[in-house]
């Protein structure tokens, strides 16, 4: 370019000397080439950006840059990359995206960061040669259609971004990544089922599948990732989402935006509440989502929640223990009365007004009057106590719990006082003493809940009645919670 470069350019040139001359920033200076002028700062550039110009091929003299670490040339009209770039033994960090390059670049035996997105290369070659200390690869946006095997070779690879292309499945042999590679970017392919290989790779931390039409093929495979922080499945035609995210302790992003999915399943919901000090995004948006779980209340680390654009008529009041400075947003919703209200006057306020909406937690309920021994073949009735998250008596009914009566089978022989001894174990009976293995039909004793809300709110009536004398437990739940001190043991004489 010469003595042609225009006055931006050339107050650019003018910041890098004054500043020393190691950073040197000459993007979106519409130049066709690489001044030469800048061999000024052979010996002091470690930083040279050139992105967003006109340029159509490498300044020759570029290997005279001996320190140079950074060289950024995104968004040019380069065919290729001279072989001068081999010469640079310190460079780490080489972004050739959005140009119009065939081929890989090669013997870089220092370089760290790779970017190529954007372009039409095909060709790999042997880049555990050309390339032994790559770590992260951006390979988006290149019409691939078929993996390439020789990534598989990079065994440094900690970051793979392969997003964009045309890929249908991913290769078993993708598992030799798995002692490094931390971060997958499938997003925008054409998958239409969860890749299984992506299970062997017990390393990753971020996993972006989104935009694939997974529609009902989404399997639990990710769930065993227990080292994940970020999972998107945004965009993948989703209707349900019903997997436990327990193993996921780690998880502090989860993207479920743009999918068809009207509620969380219990399973997810309970999973979710057991992320409470992790979970910080979650997002939900553009969805069909017509209730939510309350469960998201308890995670009360989360610092950003998106649930807007969908068909929610009210949100759940444990949304109240979220901290009053969160990102959150609604709106467009469907919300009714008040809510709807709530929401014109900020957030801050909207989450105060929703605490009496609390619902009850299984963990903090707790029984009244139910004695250890209780007639059989007579009415009998005890009290479960609803209290919600933060510990505190609920106000009102509605709230649903799960009472299961069962007859110990281990002391049905003995309960009319026959005193029958144990038998001896029987191989035949899978190890059980005879006398268990032949009562292990364990009799269901029906019972029937009633929400006092008309007179006692927040208390459940629980009354059952038994033919049968003998040993019960009850378990009592809520949400698949157990209250506390459930199971329960008593004696019906």
């Amino acid at each position: 370019m010469g003595n042609n470069l225009s006055q931006y350019a050339r107050d650019r040139i003018y910041l890098c000397k004054s500043a020393g001359g190691t950073d040197l920033n000459l993007s979106s200076c519409n130049i066709k080439r690489i001044p030469k002028r800048i061999l000024r700062f052979k010996k002091t550039l470690k930083k040279l950006n050139v992105g967003k110009n006109l340029i159509v091929e490498f300044y020759s003299q570029i290997e005279k840059f001996q320190l140079l670490e950074t060289l950024i040339a995104e968004s040019n009209e380069l065919k290729d990359t001279c072989t001068q770039l081999s010469k640079l033994e310190h460079l780490t960090v080489l972004d050739v995206s959005n140009n119009m390059l065939t081929v890989i670049p090669n013997n870089l035996k220092s370089l760290i960061t790779l970017n190529i997105s954007y372009n039409s290369i095909q060709s790999f070659g042997n880049v555990t040669i050309s390339l032994p200390a790559l770590q992260e690869l951006f390979y988006s946006f290149n019409k691939v259609s078929i993996f390439p095997t020789e990534i598989l070779e990079i065994q440094t690879l900690k970051k793979l971004d392969i997003s964009g292309n045309h890929l249908n499945y991913l290769p078993d042999e993708i598992s030799n990544l798995a002692p490094c590679l931390e971060h997958l970017n499938i997003a925008d392919n054409r998958f239409t089922s969860f890749p299984p290989p992506i299970s062997s790779l017990g390393n990753l931390r971020t996993l972006n599948i989104a935009n694939n039409n997974l529609g009902t093929s989404l399997s639990n495979q990710f769930t065993t990732l227990s080292k994940l922080e970020i999972l998107d499945f945004s965009g993948c035609s989703l209707s349900s989402f019903d997997f436990d995210l327990s193993q996921l302790q780690n998880l502090t992003e989860l993207y479920l935006a743009r999918n068809s999915i009207p509620y969380l399943s219990p399973t997810t919901s309970i999973s979710i509440g057991e992320l409470t000090q992790t979970l910080r995004i979650l997002d939900l948006s553009s969805g069909a989502f017509t209730i939510l779980p309350k469960q998201i209340g308890w995670c009360t680390n989360l610092r950003r929640l998106n649930i807007s654009q969908n068909q929610l008529p009210k949100v759940p009041g444990e949304l109240h223990l979220l901290n009053p400075s969160i990102d959150i947003i609604i709106q467009p919703n469907p919300l009714e009365y008040p809510f709807c209200e709530w929401i014109k006057e900020g957030i801050p306020t909207f989450l105060k007004n929703l605490k009496p909406y609390m619902r009850a937690y299984g963990p903090n309920c707790t029984i009244s009057d139910l004695e250890p021994t209780l007639k059989a073949m007579a009415p009998n009735q005890y009290t479960i106590n609803s209290f919600d998250y933060s510990n505190n008596a609920r106000v009102s009914g509605g709230d649903e719990f799960k009472v299961q009566m069962l007859l110990d089978g281990s002391n049905t022989g003995g309960a009319s006082g026959s005193g029958e001894q144990p038998s001896s174990p029987d191989e035949s009976n899978g190890g059980f003493p005879l006398g268990r293995a032949n009562s292990m039909f364990f009799r269901s004793i029906e019972c029937i809940v009633k929400d006092n809300k008309a007179t006692k709110p927040g208390s459940y009536t629980v009354y059952f009645n038994s033919p049968q004398t003998g040993s019960y437990t009850i378990s009592i739940t809520s949400d698949n919670l157990p209250i506390k001190g459930s199971p329960f043991t008593v004696e019906l004489v």
